[in-house]
Order: C-alpha cells, then sequence, then structure tokens
C-alpha cells in the first residue's frame, strides 16, 4: 500500500493546485487585469485542450520511459506554466503558459489512475479509487479557502492585482513537493516492457466496443461541464458581487461534498451497483445545477453548490474504474489518456462557447445547455454499462 500512498499524494499535490487555487482564481486574476470573459474563457479552454495534449503526451512517452520521468517532467511544465499566468500580463503570453500549465498537469491526471488499479487487487479496488477520490477532495478544499484567505491577506498588503501571482508563486513550492513521492514510486513493470510496441495500434482497442460507448459518453458530459464548472467563481465573484474570500469558500464547500461522497461510495455501489449509482447521482444533481442558474441567497447558493458538487461527484471513483476496465492490461494508459484528451478536448471548445454566451447572452444561459448535455450523456451511459455488466480484465488478484 505504501505504493498506492505515494500516487494519492502525489494527485493530492497536483490537483488540489488545479483545482483548487487555478481553476478558481484564474478567471477573477484574469478579469482584475481588465480582459473580459471572452479571454478568459480563452485561456481556461487552451489550459484544458492542453491537459487533453499532455494526457496523449503521457501515454506515449509513459510507454517509452516510464510514468516516474513523464510525471517529473509534467511537475516542471506546471511551475513554469502557472508563473507565466500569474506574472504575465500580455493575453498571448498568458495563454502560452496556460498552456504549459495544462500540458504539464496532463501527465500526472492521465497516470494516477493506471498507477492506483495496477497497484491494487480487485476487492480493494473500490476502496483504494475512493480513498484517492477523498484526499483529493480534501485537499481542493483546504487549498480553495486558503487560497481566498490568503489572496484577501496579501490584498491588505499588496495592490491587488499582485496578490493572486503571489499565491501561484507559493503553489509553485507545493507542487515541487511531488518529487519527494515521486522518488520512491515504482514504474508498473509491463510499460516497461513495452518499449518497442506500436503505440498506435492500442487505438483500434480504445475506439471501439464498451471502451469507444464510454468515450462518447465522458465527452458529451465534459462539454457539459466545460459550460459552467470554469466559470463558477466568475460567476460568484461578478454577478454576485462575493469577495474573494466568500468565493474561495464557497467553491471549497462544493468541494467539501466529495468527502462525504468519497466515504459512501463503495457502500452505495453496492446498495445499486456501480453503473445505476453513476445514473442516479447524476440525475439528482441536475435540479442543484439549475437552482445555482437562480441564486436566492448566500445559504442556498453555498447548498445548492455543495449538493450539485458532491452527487455528480460522487460518482468520479467509479467512473474511473469502470472506464479502465473496458480494455486490456496494455491498454489502460492509453485508455486513461484518451478519456483525458476526450473530457479536456470538448471542455476546452465549451469554454469558449460559455465566455462568448455569458459576455454577450447571460450568465445563466450555459446551464440550460449543461442541463441538457447531463440528460443525454446520462442515458449514453445507461443504455450502455447498466445493461452490461462486464468482467474485470488483469490487474493484481
Amino acid at each position: 500500500m505504501k505504493q498506492v500512498n505515494r500516487v494519492i499524494f502525489i494527485n493530492l499535490l497536483t490537483t488540489s493546485i488545479v483545482l483548487g487555487v487555478y481553476n478558481v482564481f484564474t478567471g477573477i486574476h484574469i478579469k482584475i487585469l481588465g480582459y473580459g470573459e471572452g479571454v478568459i474563457g480563452q485561456v481556461l479552454s487552451i489550459g484544458s485542450l492542453s491537459i487533453a495534449v499532455g494526457s496523449m503526451l503521457n501515454a506515449y512517452f509513459s510507454s517509452k520511459v516510464g510514468l516516474k520521468k513523464t510525471i517529473s517532467f509534467g511537475l516542471i511544465l506546471m511551475s513554469v506554466g502557472i508563473l507565466g499566468v500569474g506574472f504575465i500580463r500580455n493575453p498571448f503570453l498568458i495563454k502560452i503558459s496556460s498552456s504549459l500549465m495544462g500540458v504539464g498537469y496532463g501527465f500526472p491526471f492521465s497516470s494516477v489512475g493506471v498507477l492506483l488499479i495496477e497497484n491494487s487487487g480487485e476487492s480493494e479496488r473500490v476502496k483504494v479509487f475512493s480513498r484517492n477520490f477523498i484526499a483529493q477532495s480534501l485537499g481542493t478544499v483546504c487549498t480553495s479557502y486558503l487560497a481566498g484567505v490568503i489572496i484577501k491577506t496579501f490584498g491588505k498588503v499588496f495592490a491587488a492585482e499582485k496578490a493572486i501571482p503571489l499565491l501561484y508563486l507559493l503553489c509553485v513550492f507545493i507542487i515541487l513537493l511531488g518529487f519527494y513521492p515521486l522518488k520512491g514510486l515504482n514504474d508498473i513493470d509491463k510499460l516497461k516492457k513495452n518499449k518497442d510496441k506500436n503505440f498506435f495500434k492500442g487505438f483500434k482497442d480504445v475506439m471501439s466496443g464498451s471502451a469507444l460507448k464510454f468515450v462518447i459518453y465522458n465527452t458529451i458530459i465534459g462539454f457539459g461541464a466545460g459550460l459552467v464548472i470554469p466559470f463558477f467563481s466568475v460567476y460568484l465573484k461578478f454577478a454576485l458581487n462575493m469577495d474573494n474570500e466568500k468565493v474561495g469558500v464557497i467553491m471549497g464547500l462544493s468541494q467539501l461534498g466529495l468527502v462525504l461522497g468519497g466515504f459512501l461510495v463503495p457502500y452505495i455501489s453496492k446498495i445499486l451497483g456501480r453503473e445505476m449509482t453513476v445514473v442516479v447521482c447524476q440525475l439528482l444533481s441536475i435540479p442543484f445545477l439549475i437552482s445555482i442558474a437562480f441564486p436566492q441567497g448566500v445559504f442556498i447558493m453555498g447548498l445548492s453548490f455543495f449538493l450539485r458538487s458532491t452527487l455528480m461527484n460522487l460518482n468520479q471513483p467509479l467512473i474511473q474504474n469502470i472506464s479502465l476496465e473496458t480494455v486490456d492490461y496494455d491498454n489502460r494508459a492509453l485508455m486513461s489518456s484518451v478519456i483525458s484528451m476526450s473530457s479536456n478536448a470538448t471542455r476546452a471548445i465549451s469554454m469558449i462557447i460559455a465566455g462568448y454566451l455569458m459576455e454577450n447572452v447571460s450568465y445563466t444561459a450555459p446551464y440550460y445547455l449543461t442541463v441538457v448535455l447531463y440528460l443525454i450523456g446520462t442515458a449514453i451511459f445507461y443504455r450502455s454499462f447498466n445493461l452490461e455488466k462486464k468482467p474485470l480484465r488483469g490487474g493484481i488478484e
């Protein structure tokens, strides 16, 4: 289990920075610099698209040099990228920096699931993925809240436009801590032996059967998520006039529900089954997403964020597990990368659309489109997986 703990710690560091800090405050930072929602959408879109690129590069390079070296390179790119976004004012260079951040994050992001599933047995796999999910969620909660507090504190000493860049500088030191657990991490032996394998042949298996169905489902959900999630903090800050500390609290609160969900998901999945748990939770999250579009005070807003985030993301350990079980052992790294690419590439497109809609139509317009896409995606998942109970492929027994 030491290997599992190392993987979880690396994921904790990188996702806390990205989900708890970068995704929450980058939009606000760009807005403070004087740019509109259109530019925010472009910057976040490029970052998301770059995660997709990084994920695919990770699948290739990890099969040649191992996961440790590719993750190491990813940590370096993340550090350079977040510094560029924080301290560069030119919008073009900010976009370049966002792309570096995204590519860097794509390496550990698409490696975690593979490392967890290959270092755990079938009987403990759901619990291992849930532990990782809980740690990730707790890290995001704490960093969202602390980031808001730190920015507010910095704002009392420095000019407002310098507060977030200084926070990003602090994030670099946290990212570099990932090299410590990475030193003791073992590469997957089978990946090392596949250096001479034709990398592109794996796409035939990934883009067929149950794996293809999952990619289609994931693409639709990713498109819907990209319309609203990256703009939550901008929506709270500029549509509802909340200060940075309250934004951090509410965004952190939305993640706090994931911790509870992470504890409950092994038990819920035993009652409903993995596939039906995904379907039910996604459907129940939709009314709370609609509620966010019609805010009725800070308390109701916070509660809606909490419940939407909990229900929509409670099933992430199950989804990650199911996706990697749709392919054979040798193709799991590639499948993880394809899933990341399909989700982030479509988010990149939907972020641009959302930025345009929020700037030219209304802040709530993307929410209605997201509801439709979530319903379609959930229906596809139900028809594709709830009726198909696939046996586990490979792994440690």
